[in-house]
């Protein structure tokens, strides 16, 4: 019996050890301001989170040694530690300066072009399937493919709507990603958009032209959980066979496709 407590006890000693919670705060290394809802993640792993309002993050590493933290946020040039060393040095960790990334807009020439208006994707507006974030854990993202008709094609609105409920208000980030391997690849726009459903809303609608995104190809638009609220998740209107749901269950983690029903998720566009 005294040999099987000191096991246990060994046990417990042993993975306290290999859990800690490290704070931090992430700035722009220009200006030296908090930078809000940076995503903050084990690279492939479900164990993330995104800076609040003032910059600052909490996250607990379990065995992952081998592993990488990332820091990214769009308009940013990401940092990556290996977390063994970011375990090691954590005092001087506790504050990381982002170098902004300076990106130049690709020019789109075109001349006696007469212009199509267009709506891609899943204009659904059932309310009796749906799909979309089952927590509020933040950094979880959800979206789906959207397929273009002609290249180029110019981004103006984005559309989705609700199913069920809101029940406070919440805020997310909406995400455009390339498609590679037939998920998310690299971010599309060069700053992050922001969108706040309030209670009571039945759809979401943001406009794109301040944004100036253009596509050449399918992509992915996603809206992805940053604020904690009292709701828990919120669902969108979903047609079977219509796609599937792209997803991931924190900032960092690894995405997946999950289920046979797509989104009600629609951009207004011209090409």
């Amino acid at each position: 019996m005294r040999n099987l407590f000191l096991t246990a006890l060994f046990a417990s000693v042993s993975l306290f050890a290999k859990a800690q919670l490290f704070d931090g705060i992430v700035k722009d290394a220009k200006t030296n301001e908090p930078l809000p809802y940076v995503n903050v993640g084990i690279i492939g792993k479900a164990e993330g989170t995104v800076t609040d309002a003032t910059g600052k993050y909490s996250i607990s590493f379990t065995n992952h040694d081998a592993d990488s933290l990332r820091i990214s946020m769009i308009g940013y040039k990401p940092q990556a530690y290996l977390v063994s060393e970011f375990r090691k040095s954590y005092n001087s960790y506790k504050t990381i300066a982002l170098q902004p990334d300076v990106r130049e807009i690709k020019e789109v020439k075109v001349s006696n072009h007469k212009w199509k208006q267009v709506v891609l994707g899943n204009t659904t507006t059932s309310q009796g399937t749906n799909a979309g974030f089952t927590s509020n854990k933040l950094g979880n993202e959800i979206g789906t493919i959207i397929k273009i008709k002609k290249s180029p094609t110019y981004l103006k609105r984005f559309n989705a709507s609700i199913s069920g409920d809101v029940t406070d208000s919440v805020m997310m980030r909406l995400n455009f990603y390339s498609v590679e391997d037939g998920l998310p690849g690299k971010p599309i726009q060069q700053e992050s958009i922001f969108v706040t459903v309030h209670k009571g809303d039945k759809s979401v609608s943001v406009n794109l032209e301040p944004y100036f995104i253009v596509v050449e190809d399918k992509f992915i638009v996603t809206l992805e959980w940053i604020k904690n609220s009292r709701g828990h998740g919120i669902m969108f209107s979903a047609k079977f066979l219509a796609g599937s749901v792209i997803a991931r269950e924190t900032s960092q983690a690894k995405w997946e496709k999950i289920g046979i029903a797509g989104m009600g998720f629609n951009i207004l566009a011209e090409y």
